[in-house]
């Protein structure tokens, strides 16, 4: 009987529907999302796609020659960043390529971001 009284509590009461693409959901604050890149912080260090247990993480980077900052100065050689590419339909989300990042390149983001220059 009990079962019978939530059901039809249930069928009285008005559905809410959310029109998903046009109205943005409410996700809770501590909810991940996606992994996302802040392209200026990323050194194409490379540790995020060697820590990765799935290796879904893409990096292309070429090598700059930087002129030297003091005159009499060496040349700087830095790495700059090319291509950076998730593919998420691997991806676990276990977030080790997050942990490992030493420059906070990698965050956890509430919405998609495309992370490719």
């Amino acid at each position: 009987m009990h079962g019978l009284l939530i059901t039809a509590r249930t069928m009285v009461r008005r559905s809410v529907t959310r029109q998903y693409p046009h109205a943005e959901p409410d996700l809770p604050s501590r909810s991940r999302g996606v992994i996302a890149l802040l392209a200026e912080n990323c050194t194409s260090c490379m540790l995020c796609a060697r820590e990765c247990p799935d290796w879904c993480i893409y990096i292309e980077s070429h090598k700059e020659t930087a002129p030297p900052q003091v005159e009499g100065g060496r040349a700087r050689t830095t790495n700059s960043l090319d291509r950076f590419a998730i593919d998420y339909s691997l991806c676990m989300y276990c977030g080790i390529c997050i942990e490992v990042c030493p420059f906070d390149a990698l965050f956890w983001s509430p919405r998609v971001f495309l992370c490719h220059r």
